[in-house]
């Protein structure tokens, strides 16, 4: 079915609802929704907005997907984990899970989402996937924030869920890899590319400026100069924050201790680690994988 109301209802299935609030600001529409004596649940939708759905309660353990008539992987959920579907692509399928389950649907307009890029790029706004399932605690946070409006009377909540919504969106063009144009002087996109798969590729080896200058074709001063040009900052602080970025995921995802994690992720020891990653997060690793599991339940 085509959806184009501002307020979409694309789960169906016998189960008993507890509670449903919604809510309105301008472009952003949100839906919180409970319910209980779930067993399997049918989605069968094509959207004129772009769709976040947060898992807030109940895992989603197995099922089955299709994008635009195609299969696709179905990613098991718990509670944080945030699910995308573009405007105009039609997602299908069937999933089972726990028999109690919560989750808050945002849908988006797209003129929000043109918008919101016209004013941030010179060119063509990015191409957005589906995402059938991810765990990333900035838009996590966001699409909370967003979820904690819905039952708020505050003057000011539009402005709030527009810039959660804007977080939430940047982030997605972030995840999806897309690289604003290059400025000039700055590193063609090819060779940013080649450099930037380098970098993820062997974020725990001893990555040299030199290896990453002749991937680029450049001298070692020639390519810190265009890669600044290019991402705002040089090489080693890019490395540093993609490694943080790594040592997140596997604070949130496993039991490693801190001292496996900072050499799985690249850092030379523990105290290297702790003290770059207090840096980039303003906590330590403890501490952000404390109040990750908070946050999700866990």
């Amino acid at each position: 079915m085509e959806i184009s109301s501002p307020h979409p209802v694309f789960k169906s299935g016998d189960c008993r609802t507890i509670s449903h609030q919604r809510k309105s600001w301008g472009l952003v529409h949100a839906d919180l929704v409970q319910r209980t004596g779930l067993d399997k649940e049918e989605t069968d939708i094509t959207s004129a907005r772009h769709l976040i759905l947060l898992n807030l309660k109940g895992n989603s353990e197995r099922g089955e997907y299709f994008l635009d008539a195609k299969p696709a992987a179905f990613v098991p959920r718990k509670p944080g984990a945030i699910l995308f579907i573009p405007a105009g692509c039609n997602w299908r399928g069937w999933e089972v899970g726990d028999s109690t389950a919560a989750y808050l649907s945002i849908s988006v307009d797209r003129a929000f989402v043109t918008e919101l890029f016209d004013q941030s790029l010179s060119s063509a706004p990015p191409p957005l996937s589906p995402d059938l399932g991810c765990e990333d605690s900035v838009m996590m946070n966001a699409a909370r924030g967003i979820g904690a409006e819905v039952p708020e009377r505050y003057p000011l909540s539009a402005l709030l869920v527009e810039s959660y919504a804007a977080t939430i969106f940047a982030q997605l063009a972030r995840r999806q890899r897309y690289a604003p144009p290059v400025r000039k002087g700055g590193l063609a996109s090819a060779k940013l590319s080649r450099v930037l798969q380098r970098i993820d590729d062997e974020l725990a080896t001893d990555l040299s400026l030199g290896e990453l200058a002749s991937l680029a074709g450049l001298s070692v001063p020639h390519f810190c100069r265009a890669f600044r040009q290019t991402l705002g900052s040089p090489p080693h602080t890019f490395i540093i924050r993609r490694r943080v970025e790594k040592a997140k995921e596997y604070l949130r995802h496993t039991s490693m201790p801190v001292t496996d994690i900072a050499l799985a992720s690249g850092f030379s020891s523990s105290s290297h680690f702790s003290n770059a990653f207090r840096r980039e997060v303003g906590t330590t690793p403890l501490g952000y994988r404390g109040s990750w599991q908070y946050k999700t339940g866990e």
